[in-house]
């Protein structure tokens, strides 16, 4: 089996891609992940994490040996990734957990037996100082994604934030994403499925999945949730220069 050393851990290459990068990009990817959330959530060594999508480590892994006094979870619906990161990560960082939900996904695990809407994140009622996501609701339509969020709501301290990646539109971001298409997957979202909501691909209606502000703005105050500040723009269309970010990002606070 081919294995990739990031910082001290052999990690099956074959894991790695269903993270969205290989070898190639996963140390920089790495980094970028941690910088941001430094930057727009203050993660800090002392803090209770949950990662939702965690996959094969990339950021469990650095965050390891970041949280001296705090713990962090990872959950998944990828069961390899799950138990790989629980037989290595856990063994040697006792703080950190993981766990997986056997949800059906046509991507990643199409024989999945429960439905997004049947997660109960398994932590305490207001016992999270911060909850991340990178490029998961990006895969996630509207009444998965309230739903999760309601379980944020559930889950978090009340001084508590939510980082979250996404992709923005509106007419010129859509116009500039066509114009460049930076990204190797093409993102033209050419397909409205509902009011605020657009697709990359009507064959894999999740493969990409875009939102309006306005949409997300709903979504966000069903939950229980406001914007902490001004939505953080990402690189991915082209419209917005020299971001760290390549998704738009949300930072929440409970409102």
């Amino acid at each position: 089996m081919d294995t990739f050393n990031f910082r001290g851990y052999e990690i099956p290459i074959h894991l790695m891609m269903l993270t969205g990068g290989g070898p190639e990009t996963f140390e920089e990817i790495s980094d970028k992940h941690f910088l941001s959330l430094k930057k727009h959530v203050a993660i800090e060594p002392d803090q209770k994490l949950l990662e939702i999508g965690c996959g094969i480590g990339r950021d469990a892994i650095p965050l390891s040996s970041f949280l001296t006094s705090g713990a962090y979870m990872g959950v998944d619906i990828i069961r390899p990734s799950i138990e790989w990161c629980t037989d290595h990560v856990s063994k040697r960082s006792p703080n950190c957990k993981f766990v997986h939900f056997d949800v059906k996904d046509q991507l990643h695990n199409p024989h999945g037996t429960i439905t997004t809407k049947d997660i109960y994140l398994p932590v305490s009622n207001e016992s999270v100082d911060r909850i991340f996501l990178f490029s998961v609701f990006t895969h996630m339509f509207e009444d998965d994604i309230i739903h999760y969020l309601r379980e944020f709501r559930r889950s978090i301290k009340k001084d508590g934030l939510v980082y979250a990646t996404t992709f923005l539109f509106d007419d010129l971001i859509l116009d500039k994403a066509r114009e460049t298409n930076l990204t190797i997957f093409d993102l033209r979202f050419e397909h409205q499925i509902s009011d605020g909501c657009r697709i990359n691909n009507l064959t894999f209606p999740l493969g990409a999945v875009a939102y309006t502000l306005d949409k997300w703005l709903e979504m966000i105050n069903i939950a229980g949730f406001r914007l902490r500040a001004s939505v953080i723009r990402g690189g991915w269309s082209g419209a917005f220069e020299n971001r760290l970010d390549g998704q738009d990002v949300l930072v929440l606070e409970p409102s």
